[in-house]
């Protein structure tokens, strides 16, 4: 298969394509073929019915149709073919698919032009949006991202994964009409700073006001990742969202649990009170310290965010900007916003677009310095 992201020259449809690592979470031993509408083709062969594709060791199957091999290509034109997996997720594909097999399970990678791609991800990161100037800017920084990250999977011989350590791609069958209309409306533009693509991350709900990027992850600072305040102190332009504050009661004994599995604190400790030891410039939690008695630990709220969201889920701790209360065996959090507070507020972008800005407007007042250009 040819590699993705190659010059539009290169490209029979004229167009950049993307190669996505598919069910990249899931990690399948098998998945289920289905033609819908058109061709499919296994390895040249047509598909008719229904057709179980599996891993054998270092080696992959499709069954009946082909003896095992390293890897199998699928062409599927029309409407496309679905692949379903054990665990019932189900998702439609069309365009180039190449499977192969490590360790008994299936690494599944699929070709698909930058424009297509761009809509599914809108449809899926901003499943929540309505306003058209809101959904153009979701896709000018989906695009941007994609160009800029598209080695995020190099490993994997992929450019991207289709998880949200990613981007959320969940195939065709659920492309929003109004996220295909954004894609359109915007081909081909990227944001950059200085003629260079900006790292254009983005978060769902900031609470009020955006983070700098160097109070969230050790990267090096960008001029354009820093904290900007989402309209009006009362009324910020993501007070619509409906998750905008949260509240959470986590038991010291449930957090001692987390705390071990994520090493923070060793098997034989336990948690008996959380500070928070820093902030950030949009008052976001940036450090806390754990206290076990014995000492005290000093962990990134990052760390925390993340630790916690993934063995509580991730509605546990919904962002960083929060404040602690403690009872004498439970912690109350109360916070504001959802995500890492990074970039562009979606549901700040969305309030923006109701009072009548432009997706050019949304996104220099998220990346300050940046401008739109074309790719």
């Amino acid at each position: 298969m040819a590699l993705c992201l190659l010059p539009a020259s290169a490209l029979s449809a004229g167009e950049k394509r993307v190669r996505i690592l598919i069910f990249s979470a899931a990690k399948p031993s098998a998945v289920t073929l289905t033609p819908a509408q058109g061709n499919t083709f296994v390895n040249g062969l047509l598909v008719k019915e229904p057709t179980v594709i599996s891993a054998r060791g270092a080696l992959v199957t499709a069954k009946g149709m082909t003896r095992a091999a390293k890897s199998l290509r699928v062409d599927v034109s029309g409407k496309g073919a679905w692949l379903a997996c054990p665990s019932g997720s189900k998702r439609l594909f069309r365009g180039e698919l190449e499977i192969s097999s490590t360790g008994g399970r299936l690494k599944i990678k699929a070709a698909v032009p930058l424009e297509d791609y761009i809509a599914s991800v809108v449809s899926g990161e901003a499943s929540d949006l309505s306003g058209m100037e809101a959904l153009k800017a979701q896709a000018v920084a989906a695009r941007t991202y994609t160009l800029k990250h598209r080695n995020n999977h190099k490993a994997d011989g992929c450019d991207m994964c289709d998880s949200t350590h990613c981007q959320l791609f969940t195939g065709f069958a659920s492309v929003r009409p109004e996220a295909r209309a954004a894609a359109d409306f915007t081909r081909g533009e990227v944001l950059t700073y200085k003629g260079k693509l900006a790292a254009t991350f983005y978060h769902s709900i900031c609470g009020g006001r955006t983070e700098s990027m160097i109070y969230v992850w050790p990267f090096e600072h960008k001029p354009y990742l820093v904290s900007v305040k989402d309209g009006p102190e009362r009324r910020p332009y993501c007070a619509i969202a409906p998750a905008f504050r949260w509240k959470t009661r986590i038991s010291l004994r449930t957090l001692s649990v987390i705390a071990r599995a994520q090493k923070w604190i060793g098997p034989d400790e336990s948690v008996r009170k959380v500070a928070i030891s820093e902030r950030g410039i949009s008052k976001r939690a940036a450090a806390l310290t754990l206290y076990t008695g014995a000492r005290e630990v000093r962990i990134s709220a990052t760390g925390f965010y993340q630790g916690v969201g993934r063995r509580a889920g991730w509605n546990a701790v919904r962002s960083t900007l929060f404040e602690l209360n403690s009872g004498r065996d439970y912690l109350i959090l109360e916070g504001r916003g959802s995500g890492h507070g990074v970039g562009m507020c979606q549901w700040g972008a969305e309030g923006m677009a109701r009072a009548g800005f432009t997706y050019r407007n949304i996104l220099s007042h998220y990346y300050p310095g940046t401008e739109v250009s074309y790719e």
